[in-house]
């Protein structure tokens, strides 16, 4: 009986494959200004550095890591981006807390990425029915009489625009902000206004008579 010959075997084989791609792929090493973005990130979440404090200045952070000025503006910039940090001209960077919208938007390219793969869209829909539908059950226990005559303003708005497809859109999206508003948390408005910006960006190509399906 023949035997297989230990090169022709399937995990030999995909051995092989994964090296060759390896082999065509060298790793990359890290660029500076990451490495420095890394070390400041971990130092302010060590409250090494306290929430309103300044960072060192651009010449201090180049001495300390031995880095050129673009490495160190690159990597403040970086922070910033993630709410770590707020730079105002002519000041040094000062620590700063993030924003719930920072904080959402840290996902915008993932959730971008998973949408964009079959189902992705519908997966995101249920999110945000899910999403609103407790809304909707917190207004109604919870929210204040001032609350709701808002929602009522904004349901009737949106009522008497029915022959005027773009107030329409706008009065929809500005009754459901009003209710992700009502539960006063912040991670839930930049919640909303991220699914909303998020199903559009998916969807770039809706005719305008089409879009009230992603919003409504």
């Amino acid at each position: 009986m023949d035997t297989m010959k230990a090169s022709d075997t399937p995990a030999e084989s995909t051995a092989d494959n994964v090296g060759r791609s390896l082999r065509s792929r060298p790793l990359t090493r890290k660029k500076l200004s990451e490495m420095v973005e890394e070390e400041l990130e971990q130092m302010i979440r060590r409250r090494e550095f306290a929430e309103g404090e300044q960072l060192p200045s651009e010449r201090e952070l180049m001495t300390f890591f031995n880095v050129g000025r673009p490495s160190v503006r690159e990597a403040l910039a970086a922070l910033k981006r993630k709410g770590l940090v707020q730079i105002s001209n002519g000041e040094r960077a000062r620590v700063s807390r993030p924003s719930a919208d920072t904080i959402i938007g840290e996902l915008s390219g993932m959730a971008k990425d998973f949408l964009s793969h079959p189902g992705g869209i519908a997966h995101f829909e249920q999110l945000r029915l899910f999403f609103e539908s407790s809304l909707v059950r917190y207004a109604a226990e919870h929210a204040s009489d001032e609350q709701l005559e808002k929602l009522v303003q904004a349901l009737e708005i949106n009522s008497q625009s029915l022959d005027d497809n773009t107030l329409f859109i706008r009065s929809d999206v500005e009754f459901h902000r009003v209710l992700a508003e009502i539960p006063g948390n912040p991670i839930f408005m930049a919640i909303h206004v991220a699914l909303l910006d998020w199903l559009i960006a998916a969807r770039p190509k809706v005719p305008e008579r089409n879009f009230m399906s992603i919003i409504i």
